[in-house]
């Protein structure tokens, strides 16, 4: 069984789940029309979810992830204002840089 792929980005709008559509598939290696085959979904659909032309149903997101062997994960947004790059900065310094 072929593992499952995922594309992490913040799915915070249209454009951004266009683009996350686009990198798995390209990922594969397919341009939209063998997406199009493998998920029913009709080409002109597709460029217009992949450049957020259009609004996307739930059915047909499900088989478009299914063609592309990916999942979706919902997960509440993180508005702590944690920032692991800063922290991590901060362990790379060390304890003695005042900086």
């Amino acid at each position: 069984m072929t593992p499952v792929r995922r594309v992490q980005l913040g799915l915070s709008s249209a454009a951004r789940l266009g683009a996350a559509l686009r990198q798995a598939r390209k990922e594969l290696g397919w341009n939209q029309a063998e997406l199009s085959d493998r998920s029913g979904v009709s080409r002109p659909q597709i460029s217009a979810v992949e450049s957020a032309r259009a609004d996307l149903k739930a059915s047909t997101l499900l088989k478009l992830l299914k063609a592309l062997d990916c999942d979706l994960a919902i997960h509440p947004i993180d508005r702590s204002g944690f920032q692991l790059d800063d922290h991590l900065d901060q362990f790379a310094k060390g304890p003695d840089d005042p900086s």
